[in-house]
C-alpha cells in the first residue's frame, strides 16, 4: 500500500467530522447571539426609560445649586431652627 492511500484517509475522516459537528456548534452559535441580541434590547430599552428621570434631576440639581435664593434659604432655615434639646421639650410637652 502506498503512503497516498494511507495519509487519504486522515482528511476524509477529519472532514467528515467536521461536517457531522458543524451543525451543532453553529447552533449553539446562534442561541448565543440571540441571548445577547436580547441582552442589548433590555439594556436599551432600561436607558430610554431611566435617561428622561436622570436628565429631570440632575437640571434639577444643576437649577437649584445655581439659584440666587439658595443662600438666603438656607440661612432663613438656619435661623429658624432649634436646638435639640427644645425640639425635645416642645415634643414631650405636646
Amino acid at each position: 500500500m502506498s503512503y497516498l492511500v494511507e495519509w487519504i484517509l486522515g482528511p476524509v475522516v477529519l472532514g467528515a467530522l467536521v461536517l457531522l459537528l458543524i451543525g451543532p456548534v453553529a447552533l449553539v452559535a446562534v442561541m448565543v447571539l440571540a441571548l445577547v441580541a436580547l441582552a442589548a434590547l433590555v439594556a436599551l430599552a432600561g436607558a430610554v426609560l431611566a435617561s428622561p428621570y436622570l436628565l429631570v434631576r440632575f437640571l434639577g440639581r444643576r437649577l437649584a445649586e445655581r439659584s440666587p435664593l439658595r443662600g438666603a434659604t438656607a440661612q432663613a432655615e438656619t435661623a429658624t431652627q432649634q436646638p435639640g434639646i427644645a425640639v425635645l421639650a416642645i415634643e414631650g410637652g405636646s
